[in-house]
């Protein structure tokens, strides 16, 4: 698999959010449990994108990467306590995601066929996504909060350009920091409403089938720290 945005496998750092598990060496500048209590300290709301932007991109800026990558399956409770996920207990993240400071290119990691492209149009959602079914293999690879610009469905070679990622200021990516969540499906959805990006704890073992962890593909970022 090549990388899915440029300089992903060689300047990509590992950003913990799970509050539980932020490694005590971590500078209070990139501590993303302190951010979120400064936040309310000062009667912000840590959660809204142009805010969590402002700190990924100090992150981005203090440690001269270019992507902050966080761990699949990780427990986010903290992080969205109080939204309607975290009311259905599904807090463990099913996919990985990539943030950064702009719009970056996303491309096709391999060759295969781009099979959907959607959008969920709910805030706090995936935004606009696409899929493709790798070649050779028994599982999709599913790329959400993209842009608008979305491209045709059809073949697809490793390298080929699938769009960018898309912006909060006008609502294309879901309402988030800008991006790219990758997540694999072992079947593929029916429409944007079967769409998860977490799951509870109970079910995780059974959604850890349906959704394996997109690591595998990507070997190159299980060494960021």
């Amino acid at each position: 698999m090549r990388e899915p945005l440029n300089e992903l496998f060689t300047r990509a750092r590992l950003l913990t959010l799970d509050f539980s598990n932020i490694d005590p060496a971590t500078p209070a500048s990139q501590n993303i449990q302190l951010f979120f209590a400064s936040c309310v300290q000062q009667g912000l709301d840590p959660r809204a994108p142009a805010q969590r932007q402002a700190f990924n991109d100090r992150v981005l800026q203090e440690t001269g990467a270019r992507y902050l990558v966080s761990r699949y399956g990780e427990d986010r409770a903290s992080m969205l306590a109080g939204s309607s996920i975290a009311d259905e207990g599904r807090t463990l993240h099913l996919g990985i995601d990539i943030f950064c400071r702009g719009l970056e290119t996303v491309y096709s990691p391999c060759d295969g066929e781009i099979v959907q492209t959607g959008r969920e149009p709910q805030g706090h959602s995936f935004g606009h996504y696409i899929i493709i079914k790798p070649t050779g293999v028994d599982y999709y690879i599913f790329f959400g909060h993209m842009s608008a610009d979305q491209p045709h469905i059809g073949p697809v070679r490793a390298g080929d350009t699938l769009g960018s990622l898309g912006d909060f200021t006008n609502g294309e990516n879901g309402d988030w920091s800008r991006h790219l969540h990758i997540q694999l499906f072992r079947d593929l959805p029916s429409d944007a409403n079967d769409l998860i990006g977490y799951s509870t704890a109970k079910n995780f073992s059974e959604n850890q089938l349906r959704y394996p962890n997109p690591s595998q593909l990507f070997p190159q970022l299980e060494s960021q720290e």
